[in-house]
């Protein structure tokens, strides 16, 4: 499937960074707190914006040691065993610091922990089969890339990009920034690798190829050549870059610059910037222009009321009708039977049973296809491929499900606005939410056939075809006990009496074998039945969290946006009655006041495009 290149999001207003200061000042001075607030929120979007980069591959490819060399620092644990066992976001923090996210017993724990004793909570080693239970682990340190927003997400190896672990990284991209696919120089990219960049490039607005180790291949230009083959010829049009971790942590231990251009992080750091940090950043821009649009048109509205009674005193009755019919329309839109608060219950609801539904199709499906799957199960080998097709398929369906909520609420949003744009709101633009369902954290099954020793297997199979051979012998000494002597005697001949024992005991060896396999495929309808049932259970409480969620956040941004209205007009009544009571010159002056704010406003708005 051809992936194409993400739209080139709009130019940041260049003005932008100083017409934010601007604005909370002259809201201060019109005692506009509430909007000085939102005012200040957008600042601080612009400043910092939120920037999630998800590092992914294999195991042992050099993720976590590509992560500390963007960092500069050694952060994440890196062993010569698997190490990265836990998610792991890295974000900026003025003083090193680390938390644990863990659930024990149904419940949600977080505790904080030190630098030095991430290995035991995130490493394989240190925690064997995620014993403790680790969602995730959040780390902070003082990184000059990590400044401006900027989250890495190390997360686990996965295995052949085909397992669980893959599908549920593919299922976080919807909600991510970007994504580097990590692959060392060692082989060239494996078929699942492509698939998994092609996937993630539809999912995700920037996804970057990086080809790490290759200090240790002299090869690695070859390597590089064969995998932009491959990935043209797939029609994955992803950025590719190449990296020596091992380069670029002596070249910052040695402060040698001509090592760290060797190490090709400068590159690396420039594309990621670029191709991730940059648009990001931009989104960001044109997030906070639209907010300082929206807050400049509301205080706008309220001073040229006021600024024309005070040129027509004679005016007061139209006006205050006109404020006094805005606020009665404006409290009736902030009530509960306001039309587009009932719009927003009723859609919020068919998307949660439409979702609901879908997800369940979903699962049900795969259970079939399972079924009909588990019916030709021979060996376990078949049985692994199986299961890691399963969590493959039920990742994408979890995948569909949330990417479908989150348009589905875009949907909503843009249908409300469409009825209260009279009231023009300026809502900026919804951003998506991630969620920390790992489908193959929820596959806990043990294996169809119990492990033998090798040795004990093959006298157990010899047992089983010992004892049908002296079956076969002593039913066919017993036939020749009944019969004439001349006949019982060739029957129990050598020849014939083995023949028979060897034909029983082949018997006996086929039963057992149908009864293994029938024992395997009883196993494993269970184990795909109770795996199944936990993920609609987790996913299913997931998608009603994520529902709820997303309704209250509508519902509150609508009408925190009318409540900024009817204050609005509110203060502005109140204003137009006191100017009635001024003297001439008190009005005069008002007027100029209003005026010099007005005319500030329109400079902010230029210097933000409005």
């Amino acid at each position: 499937m051809t992936a194409t290149a993400p739209a080139a999001p709009a130019p940041a207003p260049a003005g932008l960074d100083a017409a934010i200061p601007q604005l909370v000042g002259v809201l201060q001075q019109l005692g506009r707190t509430d909007l000085a607030d939102r005012a200040n929120a957008a600042g601080a979007r612009l400043r910092r914006p939120a920037t999630v980069v998800c590092v992914v591959g294999e195991f042992k490819q050099g993720k976590s040691s590509l992560v500390n060399g963007l960092l500069g620092r050694d952060a994440c644990p890196v062993d010569d065993d698997v190490a990265t066992a836990a998610i792991t976001l890295v974000r900026y923090g003025d003083q090193p610091a680390a938390m644990v996210r863990r659930r024990v017993d149904g419940q949600q724990l977080a505790e904080q922990i030190t630098i030095e004793d991430l290995p035991r909570w995130v490493t394989e080693a240190g925690n064997p089969g995620n014993r403790e239970g680790v969602e995730r682990v959040e780390i902070a340190v003082p990184s000059a890339i990590l400044k401006q927003g900027l989250v890495l997400v190390d997360t686990p190896g996965m295995g052949g990009l085909g397992a669980g672990h893959a599908a549920a990284t593919l299922a976080f991209l919807p909600f991510a920034d970007g994504v580097i696919l990590v692959s060392d120089a060692s082989a060239e990219l494996s078929a699942p690798e492509v698939e998994f960049l092609a996937r993630a490039a539809e999912l995700c607005p920037t996804v970057l190829f990086v080809q790490s180790k290759i200090d240790l291949y002299p090869s690695w230009p070859r390597i590089l050549d064969i995998n932009r083959g491959h990935l043209e010829r797939s029609g994955v049009r992803v950025p590719v870059a190449v990296a020596s971790s091992a380069l670029r942590h002596e070249a910052l231990v040695r402060k040698d610059r001509d090592l760290n251009e060797r190490s090709q992080f400068p590159g690396l750091i420039k594309a990621l910037d670029e191709g991730v940090v940059t648009p990001a950043k931009e989104h960001a821009a044109e997030r906070s222009a639209a907010d300082v649009r929206a807050i400049v048109s509301i205080v706008r509205t309220g001073l040229e009321e006021e600024q024309r009674l005070l040129d027509d005193p004679n005016a007061l009755t139209e006006v205050m009708a006109e404020l006094e019919q805005a606020k009665s329309r404006l409290e009736f839109l902030r009530g509960p039977g306001a039309k587009w608060s009932i719009v927003v219950s009723d859609r919020v609801a068919d998307l949660s049973n439409d979702i609901t539904f879908q997800f369940r199709a979903a699962m049900r499906s795969i259970s079939d296809s399972m079924d009909e799957q588990i019916e030709n199960l021979r060996n376990g080998t078949e049985w692994d491929e199986m299961v890691r097709q399963m969590q493959s398929e039920v990742a994408e369906g979890v995948t569909r499900a949330f990417v479908a909520i989150e348009h589905g609420f875009a949907a909503i949003e843009a249908e409300v606005v469409d009825m209260l744009q009279e009231e023009q709101l300026g809502l900026p633009p919804r951003t998506g939410r991630d969620h920390s369902i790992d489908v193959s954290s929820l596959w806990t099954a043990k294996p169809l056939d119990e492990k033998e020793v090798k040795g004990k297997r093959a006298f157990q199979t010899g047992v089983t075809g010992i004892r049908g051979v002296q079956s076969g012998m002593y039913m066919f000494s017993s036939i020749g006990s009944w019969l004439p002597s001349a006949a019982g005697a060739l029957l129990i001949a050598n020849p014939v009496m083995i023949g028979a024992g060897a034909l029983f005991g082949s018997m006996q060896l086929l039963d057992d074998r149908k009864r293994k396999l029938t024992a395997r495929r009883q196993s494993a309808r269970q184990q795909v039945r109770k795996f199944l049932d936990d993920v609609q259970f987790q996913v299913g409480n997931e998608i009603a969290t994520m529902v709820r969620e997303g309704q209250r956040e509508l519902r509150d941004e609508f009408t925190d946006r009318l409540g900024e209205l009817q204050r609005t007009y509110a203060e502005t009544a109140q204003r137009a009655q006191a100017d009635v009571q001024r003297s001439q010159q008190e009005r005069q002056a008002r007027a100029a006041e209003g005026a010099k704010a007005l005319a500030a406003l329109a400079a902010i708005e230029k210097q933000v495009g409005g």
